[in-house]
Protein backbone atom coordinates (compact mmCIF):
# COMPACT_ATOMS: atom_id res chain seq x y z
CA UNK A 1 0.00 0.00 0.00
CA UNK A 2 2.77 2.47 0.95
CA UNK A 3 4.81 1.44 -2.09
CA UNK A 4 1.86 2.08 -4.40
CA UNK A 5 1.24 5.47 -2.79
CA UNK A 6 4.88 6.57 -3.18
CA UNK A 7 4.92 5.34 -6.78
CA UNK A 8 1.81 7.37 -7.57
CA UNK A 9 3.31 10.42 -5.87
CA UNK A 10 6.48 10.18 -7.96
CA UNK A 11 4.49 9.84 -11.18
CA UNK A 12 2.37 12.82 -10.12
CA UNK A 13 5.57 14.85 -9.67
CA UNK A 14 6.67 13.87 -13.18
CA UNK A 15 3.29 15.02 -14.49
CA UNK A 16 3.75 18.29 -12.62
CA UNK A 17 7.16 18.78 -14.24
CA UNK A 18 5.87 17.87 -17.73
CA UNK A 19 2.16 18.79 -17.71
CA UNK A 20 1.60 18.24 -21.45
CA UNK A 21 2.35 14.62 -22.34
CA UNK A 22 1.03 13.85 -25.81
CA UNK A 23 0.87 10.36 -27.33
CA UNK A 24 0.79 9.92 -31.11
CA UNK A 25 -0.05 6.42 -32.36
CA UNK A 26 -1.75 5.28 -29.14
CA UNK A 27 -3.73 2.77 -31.25
CA UNK A 28 -0.47 0.84 -31.67
CA UNK A 29 -0.21 0.11 -27.93
CA UNK A 30 -0.93 -3.57 -27.23
CA UNK A 31 -3.89 -4.19 -24.95
CA UNK A 32 -2.67 -7.52 -23.55
CA UNK A 33 0.18 -10.02 -23.52
CA UNK A 34 3.93 -9.62 -23.06
CA UNK A 35 5.37 -6.51 -24.66
CA UNK A 36 8.84 -5.03 -25.03
CA UNK A 37 8.97 -1.27 -25.54
CA UNK A 38 12.18 -0.10 -27.22
CA UNK A 39 12.90 3.61 -26.86
CA UNK A 40 15.50 6.27 -27.48
CA UNK A 41 17.01 7.53 -24.23
CA UNK A 42 17.34 11.34 -23.95
CA UNK A 43 16.42 11.97 -20.31
CA UNK A 44 17.69 9.40 -17.82
CA UNK A 45 15.25 7.88 -15.35
CA UNK A 46 12.43 10.15 -16.46
CA UNK A 47 12.12 8.29 -19.78
CA UNK A 48 10.63 5.05 -18.36
CA UNK A 49 8.44 7.02 -15.94
CA UNK A 50 6.95 9.02 -18.81
CA UNK A 51 6.32 5.77 -20.67
CA UNK A 52 4.37 4.46 -17.65
CA UNK A 53 2.28 7.64 -17.57
CA UNK A 54 1.61 7.50 -21.31
CA UNK A 55 0.68 3.80 -21.38
CA UNK A 56 -1.19 3.88 -18.04
CA UNK A 57 0.39 0.61 -16.97
CA UNK A 58 3.35 -0.57 -14.87
CA UNK A 59 6.45 -1.15 -16.98
CA UNK A 60 9.65 -2.76 -15.74
CA UNK A 61 12.90 -1.36 -17.09
CA UNK A 62 16.66 -1.83 -16.93
CA UNK A 63 18.76 0.72 -15.04
CA UNK A 64 22.49 0.83 -14.49
CA UNK A 65 23.54 -0.94 -11.32
CA UNK A 66 24.98 2.25 -9.78
CA UNK A 67 21.39 3.27 -8.95
CA UNK A 68 21.13 0.14 -6.77
CA UNK A 69 24.27 0.78 -4.72
CA UNK A 70 22.66 2.86 -1.98
CA UNK A 71 19.60 1.96 0.13
CA UNK A 72 17.40 4.82 -1.11
CA UNK A 73 18.18 4.21 -4.77
CA UNK A 74 17.68 0.48 -4.35
CA UNK A 75 14.29 1.06 -2.70
CA UNK A 76 13.11 3.42 -5.46
CA UNK A 77 14.29 1.07 -8.21
CA UNK A 78 12.43 -1.85 -6.65
CA UNK A 79 9.26 0.23 -6.29
CA UNK A 80 9.18 0.50 -10.08
CA UNK A 81 10.37 -3.12 -10.61
CA UNK A 82 13.57 -1.88 -12.25
CA UNK A 83 16.30 -4.44 -12.90
CA UNK A 84 20.04 -3.75 -12.71
CA UNK A 85 22.24 -3.91 -15.78
CA UNK A 86 25.99 -4.05 -15.22
CA UNK A 87 28.47 -2.15 -17.36
CA UNK A 88 32.15 -3.02 -17.52
CA UNK A 89 33.25 0.57 -16.91
CA UNK A 90 31.25 0.69 -13.66
CA UNK A 91 32.47 -2.69 -12.43
CA UNK A 92 35.20 -3.23 -9.87
CA UNK A 93 36.41 -6.72 -10.67
CA UNK A 94 32.88 -8.16 -10.81
CA UNK A 95 31.76 -10.71 -13.36
CA UNK A 96 29.38 -8.42 -15.27
CA UNK A 97 28.52 -11.05 -17.87
CA UNK A 98 27.17 -13.50 -15.29
CA UNK A 99 25.22 -10.79 -13.48
CA UNK A 100 23.70 -9.51 -16.72
CA UNK A 101 22.66 -13.05 -17.63
CA UNK A 102 20.82 -13.21 -14.31
CA UNK A 103 19.07 -9.93 -15.13
CA UNK A 104 18.14 -11.22 -18.60
CA UNK A 105 16.66 -14.33 -16.98
CA UNK A 106 14.50 -12.11 -14.78
CA UNK A 107 13.38 -10.21 -17.89
CA UNK A 108 12.31 -13.50 -19.49
CA UNK A 109 10.37 -14.37 -16.36
CA UNK A 110 8.52 -11.06 -16.46
CA UNK A 111 7.63 -11.61 -20.12
CA UNK A 112 6.47 -15.16 -19.32
CA UNK A 113 4.07 -13.56 -16.85
CA UNK A 114 2.65 -11.33 -19.60
CA UNK A 115 4.28 -8.17 -18.22
CA UNK A 116 5.62 -5.09 -20.03
CA UNK A 117 9.33 -4.31 -20.27
CA UNK A 118 11.05 -1.11 -21.42
CA UNK A 119 14.49 -1.38 -23.00
CA UNK A 120 16.81 1.37 -24.21
CA UNK A 121 18.95 -0.34 -26.86
CA UNK A 122 21.34 2.60 -27.24
CA UNK A 123 22.72 1.52 -23.86
CA UNK A 124 23.18 5.03 -22.47
CA UNK A 125 21.26 8.25 -22.04
CA UNK A 126 22.40 11.12 -24.27
CA UNK A 127 21.40 14.44 -25.82
CA UNK A 128 22.47 13.75 -29.38
CA UNK A 129 19.78 14.57 -31.99
CA UNK A 130 20.18 11.14 -33.57
CA UNK A 131 20.00 7.46 -32.71
CA UNK A 132 23.30 6.06 -31.44
CA UNK A 133 24.52 2.64 -32.63
CA UNK A 134 22.40 0.05 -30.84
CA UNK A 135 23.71 -2.52 -28.39
CA UNK A 136 22.61 -6.12 -28.84
CA UNK A 137 21.10 -6.56 -25.37
CA UNK A 138 17.50 -5.74 -26.35
CA UNK A 139 17.58 -8.22 -29.23
CA UNK A 140 19.12 -10.93 -27.04
CA UNK A 141 16.45 -10.48 -24.37
CA UNK A 142 13.63 -10.50 -26.91
CA UNK A 143 14.87 -13.54 -28.83
CA UNK A 144 15.73 -15.62 -25.76
CA UNK A 145 12.31 -14.83 -24.26
CA UNK A 146 10.57 -15.82 -27.50
CA UNK A 147 12.58 -19.04 -27.64
CA UNK A 148 11.70 -19.82 -24.03
CA UNK A 149 8.01 -19.41 -24.89
CA UNK A 150 8.28 -21.82 -27.83
CA UNK A 151 8.21 -19.26 -30.67
CA UNK A 152 4.48 -18.65 -30.34
CA UNK A 153 4.87 -15.06 -31.53
CA UNK A 154 3.13 -13.65 -28.46
CA UNK A 155 5.86 -11.15 -27.55
CA UNK A 156 5.29 -7.82 -29.26
CA UNK A 157 8.13 -5.32 -29.73
CA UNK A 158 6.88 -1.73 -29.83
CA UNK A 159 9.13 1.19 -30.86
CA UNK A 160 8.53 4.46 -29.03
CA UNK A 161 10.17 7.79 -29.84
CA UNK A 162 10.55 10.35 -27.06
CA UNK A 163 10.66 14.01 -28.02
CA UNK A 164 11.09 16.69 -25.31
CA UNK A 165 10.27 20.32 -25.92
CA UNK A 166 13.02 21.17 -23.40
CA UNK A 167 13.86 18.36 -21.00
CA UNK A 168 15.47 20.73 -18.47
CA UNK A 169 12.55 23.16 -18.41
CA UNK A 170 9.96 22.88 -15.66
CA UNK A 171 6.37 22.76 -17.07
CA UNK A 172 7.46 21.95 -20.63
CA UNK A 173 5.88 19.31 -22.88
CA UNK A 174 6.75 15.81 -24.11
CA UNK A 175 5.66 13.93 -27.23
CA UNK A 176 5.71 10.13 -27.43
CA UNK A 177 5.32 8.62 -30.89
CA UNK A 178 4.32 4.93 -30.83
CA UNK A 179 5.22 2.88 -33.88
CA UNK A 180 3.82 -0.34 -35.30
CA UNK A 181 4.49 -3.43 -33.13
CA UNK A 182 6.31 -6.40 -34.60
CA UNK A 183 6.90 -9.99 -33.48
CA UNK A 184 9.90 -12.28 -33.70
CA UNK A 185 8.69 -15.69 -34.83
CA UNK A 186 10.25 -15.15 -38.28
CA UNK A 187 13.66 -15.42 -36.58
CA UNK A 188 12.98 -18.97 -35.36
CA UNK A 189 15.02 -20.82 -37.97
CA UNK A 190 17.92 -18.34 -37.94
CA UNK A 191 18.10 -18.30 -34.13
CA UNK A 192 18.21 -22.11 -34.04
CA UNK A 193 21.14 -22.38 -36.46
CA UNK A 194 22.95 -19.08 -35.96
CA UNK A 195 21.91 -17.12 -32.84
CA UNK A 196 24.38 -14.27 -33.46
CA UNK A 197 23.00 -13.64 -36.93
CA UNK A 198 19.46 -13.58 -35.53
CA UNK A 199 20.58 -11.07 -32.88
CA UNK A 200 22.19 -8.86 -35.55
CA UNK A 201 19.08 -8.99 -37.75
CA UNK A 202 16.76 -8.23 -34.84
CA UNK A 203 18.97 -5.32 -33.73
CA UNK A 204 18.77 -3.92 -37.27
CA UNK A 205 14.98 -4.31 -37.22
CA UNK A 206 14.78 -2.45 -33.89
CA UNK A 207 16.98 0.34 -35.27
CA UNK A 208 14.80 0.66 -38.37
CA UNK A 209 11.60 0.74 -36.31
CA UNK A 210 13.00 3.41 -33.99
CA UNK A 211 13.98 5.41 -37.06
CA UNK A 212 10.28 5.69 -37.96
CA UNK A 213 9.33 7.26 -34.62
CA UNK A 214 12.18 9.67 -33.94
CA UNK A 215 13.71 12.39 -36.05
CA UNK A 216 17.44 12.05 -36.57
CA UNK A 217 19.68 14.90 -37.63
CA UNK A 218 23.26 15.92 -37.11
CA UNK A 219 22.25 19.53 -36.57
CA UNK A 220 20.85 20.16 -33.08
CA UNK A 221 19.57 23.60 -34.12
CA UNK A 222 17.57 21.97 -36.90
CA UNK A 223 15.92 19.58 -34.45
CA UNK A 224 15.00 22.48 -32.14
CA UNK A 225 13.26 24.24 -35.02
CA UNK A 226 11.20 21.24 -36.11
CA UNK A 227 8.77 21.09 -33.14
CA UNK A 228 7.58 24.55 -34.23
CA UNK A 229 6.94 23.27 -37.74
CA UNK A 230 5.15 20.14 -36.48
CA UNK A 231 2.98 22.00 -33.96
CA UNK A 232 1.99 24.87 -36.25
CA UNK A 233 1.14 22.61 -39.17
CA UNK A 234 -0.67 19.76 -37.45
CA UNK A 235 -2.72 21.73 -34.95
CA UNK A 236 -3.62 24.90 -36.80
CA UNK A 237 -3.69 24.55 -40.59
CA UNK A 238 -7.35 23.65 -41.12
CA UNK A 239 -7.74 24.10 -44.87
CA UNK A 240 -5.23 21.44 -46.01
CA UNK A 241 -6.72 18.59 -48.04
CA UNK A 242 -5.59 16.27 -45.27
CA UNK A 243 -4.15 16.90 -41.84
CA UNK A 244 -0.65 15.39 -41.48
CA UNK A 245 -0.10 13.63 -38.19
CA UNK A 246 3.13 14.03 -36.18
CA UNK A 247 4.10 10.56 -37.45
CA UNK A 248 3.69 11.68 -41.07
CA UNK A 249 5.59 14.88 -40.30
CA UNK A 250 8.38 12.86 -38.73
CA UNK A 251 8.61 10.43 -41.64
CA UNK A 252 8.61 13.27 -44.17
CA UNK A 253 11.22 15.27 -42.26
CA UNK A 254 13.43 12.20 -41.94
CA UNK A 255 13.30 11.58 -45.69
CA UNK A 256 13.82 15.26 -46.40
CA UNK A 257 16.88 15.29 -44.11
CA UNK A 258 18.43 12.57 -46.25
CA UNK A 259 17.23 13.74 -49.68
CA UNK A 260 17.24 17.52 -49.35
CA UNK A 261 18.64 18.66 -46.00
CA UNK A 262 18.94 22.25 -47.25
CA UNK A 263 15.18 22.49 -47.88
CA UNK A 264 14.42 21.13 -44.42
CA UNK A 265 16.92 23.49 -42.81
CA UNK A 266 15.31 26.40 -44.66
CA UNK A 267 11.82 25.51 -43.39
CA UNK A 268 13.03 25.12 -39.80
CA UNK A 269 14.99 28.37 -40.02
CA UNK A 270 11.91 30.22 -41.28
CA UNK A 271 9.90 28.83 -38.35
CA UNK A 272 12.50 29.98 -35.84
CA UNK A 273 12.76 33.44 -37.40
CA UNK A 274 8.99 33.92 -37.33
CA UNK A 275 8.82 32.84 -33.68
CA UNK A 276 11.73 35.17 -32.87
CA UNK A 277 9.90 38.15 -34.40
CA UNK A 278 6.80 37.42 -32.35
CA UNK A 279 8.85 37.06 -29.16
CA UNK A 280 10.41 40.47 -29.81
CA UNK A 281 6.86 41.82 -29.98
CA UNK A 282 5.96 40.11 -26.71
CA UNK A 283 4.16 37.09 -28.20
CA UNK A 284 5.45 33.56 -27.55
CA UNK A 285 2.47 31.70 -29.05
CA UNK A 286 2.69 31.97 -32.87
CA UNK A 287 -1.11 31.62 -33.14
CA UNK A 288 -2.15 34.21 -30.57
CA UNK A 289 -2.15 36.96 -33.19
CA UNK A 290 -5.70 35.73 -33.90
CA UNK A 291 -8.14 35.86 -31.01
CA UNK A 292 -11.40 33.97 -31.79
CA UNK A 293 -14.44 34.10 -29.50
CA UNK A 294 -13.45 30.99 -27.51
CA UNK A 295 -10.10 32.56 -26.71
CA UNK A 296 -11.77 35.85 -25.76
CA UNK A 297 -13.92 34.03 -23.19
CA UNK A 298 -10.85 32.26 -21.90
CA UNK A 299 -8.98 35.57 -21.76
CA UNK A 300 -11.61 37.19 -19.51
CA UNK A 301 -11.84 34.11 -17.29
CA UNK A 302 -8.07 34.12 -16.89
CA UNK A 303 -8.06 37.86 -16.20
CA UNK A 304 -10.64 37.35 -13.45
CA UNK A 305 -8.50 34.60 -11.94
CA UNK A 306 -5.46 36.90 -11.96
CA UNK A 307 -7.38 39.51 -9.99
CA UNK A 308 -9.00 37.15 -7.49
CA UNK A 309 -6.21 34.65 -7.16
CA UNK A 310 -3.20 36.86 -6.55
CA UNK A 311 -3.34 36.68 -2.71
CA UNK A 312 -3.18 32.87 -2.80
CA UNK A 313 -0.44 33.04 -5.44
CA UNK A 314 1.58 35.50 -3.37
CA UNK A 315 1.44 33.20 -0.34
CA UNK A 316 2.44 30.28 -2.53
CA UNK A 317 5.46 32.16 -3.87
CA UNK A 318 6.54 33.08 -0.35
CA UNK A 319 6.33 29.45 0.74
CA UNK A 320 7.83 27.69 -2.27
CA UNK A 321 9.82 29.91 -4.61
CA UNK A 322 13.00 30.00 -2.52
CA UNK A 323 13.28 26.20 -2.08
CA UNK A 324 12.33 25.69 -5.73
CA UNK A 325 15.10 27.98 -6.98
CA UNK A 326 17.57 26.48 -4.53
CA UNK A 327 16.76 23.01 -5.87
CA UNK A 328 17.56 24.14 -9.41
CA UNK A 329 20.88 25.66 -8.31
CA UNK A 330 21.88 22.53 -6.38
CA UNK A 331 20.94 20.27 -9.29
CA UNK A 332 23.12 22.39 -11.59
CA UNK A 333 26.04 22.07 -9.19
CA UNK A 334 25.61 18.31 -8.77
CA UNK A 335 25.69 17.52 -12.49
CA UNK A 336 26.60 19.23 -15.73
CA UNK A 337 25.08 16.44 -17.84
CA UNK A 338 22.00 17.75 -19.63
CA UNK A 339 20.49 14.27 -19.93
CA UNK A 340 20.20 13.83 -16.16
CA UNK A 341 19.68 17.47 -15.15
CA UNK A 342 15.89 17.18 -15.38
CA UNK A 343 15.93 14.15 -13.08
CA UNK A 344 18.15 15.97 -10.58
CA UNK A 345 15.91 19.06 -10.62
CA UNK A 346 12.85 16.92 -9.98
CA UNK A 347 14.50 15.11 -7.06
CA UNK A 348 15.94 18.30 -5.55
CA UNK A 349 12.63 20.14 -5.79
CA UNK A 350 10.69 17.19 -4.37
CA UNK A 351 12.99 17.24 -1.32
CA UNK A 352 13.63 20.95 -0.74
CA UNK A 353 10.15 22.38 -1.33
CA UNK A 354 8.51 20.24 1.43
CA UNK A 355 11.46 21.10 3.71
CA UNK A 356 10.70 24.77 3.04
CA UNK A 357 7.09 24.15 4.03
CA UNK A 358 8.19 22.50 7.28
CA UNK A 359 10.46 25.45 8.09
CA UNK A 360 7.58 27.86 7.43
CA UNK A 361 5.32 25.75 9.65
CA UNK A 362 7.93 25.95 12.41
CA UNK A 363 7.95 29.73 12.14
CA UNK A 364 4.14 29.79 12.36
CA UNK A 365 4.23 27.62 15.49
CA UNK A 366 6.85 29.88 17.08
CA UNK A 367 5.06 33.12 16.17
CA UNK A 368 1.53 31.92 16.92
CA UNK A 369 0.68 28.33 17.94
CA UNK A 370 0.61 24.75 16.62
CA UNK A 371 -2.70 25.24 14.80
CA UNK A 372 -1.08 27.79 12.48
CA UNK A 373 1.68 25.25 11.77
CA UNK A 374 -0.84 22.53 10.88
CA UNK A 375 -2.74 24.97 8.66
CA UNK A 376 0.47 25.97 6.87
CA UNK A 377 1.36 22.34 6.10
CA UNK A 378 -2.18 21.53 5.00
CA UNK A 379 -2.49 24.53 2.67
CA UNK A 380 1.09 24.63 1.32
CA UNK A 381 0.52 22.30 -1.70
CA UNK A 382 -2.62 24.20 -2.75
CA UNK A 383 -0.88 27.56 -2.38
CA UNK A 384 2.16 26.38 -4.31
CA UNK A 385 0.01 25.13 -7.18
CA UNK A 386 -1.96 28.40 -7.13
CA UNK A 387 1.29 30.34 -7.53
CA UNK A 388 2.36 28.07 -10.39
CA UNK A 389 -0.91 28.42 -12.29
CA UNK A 390 -1.11 32.16 -11.62
CA UNK A 391 2.30 32.71 -13.22
CA UNK A 392 1.37 30.56 -16.25
CA UNK A 393 -1.97 32.32 -16.68
CA UNK A 394 -0.23 35.70 -16.37
CA UNK A 395 2.05 34.80 -19.28
CA UNK A 396 -0.94 33.78 -21.43
CA UNK A 397 -2.90 36.93 -20.61
CA UNK A 398 0.15 39.13 -21.23
CA UNK A 399 0.65 37.56 -24.67
CA UNK A 400 -3.04 37.94 -25.53
CA UNK A 401 -2.85 41.63 -24.60
CA UNK A 402 0.25 42.04 -26.79
CA UNK A 403 -1.52 40.30 -29.68
CA UNK A 404 -4.66 42.41 -29.25
CA UNK A 405 -2.57 45.60 -29.13
CA UNK A 406 -0.91 44.64 -32.40
CA UNK A 407 -4.21 43.77 -34.04
CA UNK A 408 -5.85 47.08 -33.03
CA UNK A 409 -2.99 49.55 -33.43
CA UNK A 410 -0.67 47.77 -35.89
CA UNK A 411 -3.16 46.17 -38.22
CA UNK A 412 -0.85 46.22 -41.23
CA UNK A 413 1.96 44.53 -39.29
CA UNK A 414 -0.48 41.93 -37.92
CA UNK A 415 -1.76 41.10 -41.40
CA UNK A 416 1.81 40.69 -42.63
CA UNK A 417 2.63 38.34 -39.75
CA UNK A 418 -0.48 36.24 -40.36
CA UNK A 419 0.25 36.02 -44.07
CA UNK A 420 3.82 34.97 -43.36
CA UNK A 421 2.64 32.33 -40.91
CA UNK A 422 0.06 30.97 -43.35
CA UNK A 423 2.59 30.82 -46.19
CA UNK A 424 5.07 28.98 -43.96
CA UNK A 425 2.48 26.45 -42.80
CA UNK A 426 1.32 25.85 -46.38
CA UNK A 427 4.91 25.28 -47.52
CA UNK A 428 5.41 22.70 -44.77
CA UNK A 429 2.15 20.89 -45.52
CA UNK A 430 2.87 20.89 -49.25
CA UNK A 431 6.28 19.35 -48.62
CA UNK A 432 4.92 16.72 -46.23
CA UNK A 433 2.03 15.69 -48.47
CA UNK A 434 4.30 15.39 -51.50
CA UNK A 435 6.72 13.16 -49.61
CA UNK A 436 3.93 10.99 -48.18
CA UNK A 437 2.09 10.53 -51.49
Amino acid sequence: MITRLIRRLILALVRLYYPRIEVEGAENLPTAGPVIFVLNHPNGLLDPLLLMIATKQPVSFLAKDTFFRNPLGRLLMRMFTALPVYRQRDASGDDTRTKNEQTFARCRTLLDQGRALALFPEGTTHSEPRLLPLRSGAARIALSAEAQQGWRGTIQVVPVGLWYEDKQLFRSSVLLIVGKPFTLEQQHATYTTNPEQAVAQTTATIAASLGTVMFQAHNAELVRGLPLVVEWTVEHLQHARQQPTPNQMLAACTRLAHNNPQQLATLADQARRYARILRMLGIADPWSAELPLARRVKFWMFSLWLILGWPLAALGWLLSYGPYRLGGLIAGRLTSEVQVLGTMKLIAGAILVPIGWLIAAGWMAWLFDWRWAVGTIALAPLLAYSALRWSEIWREVRESIAATWLRVFERKLTDQLLQRRQALAQAVVRTVLQLND
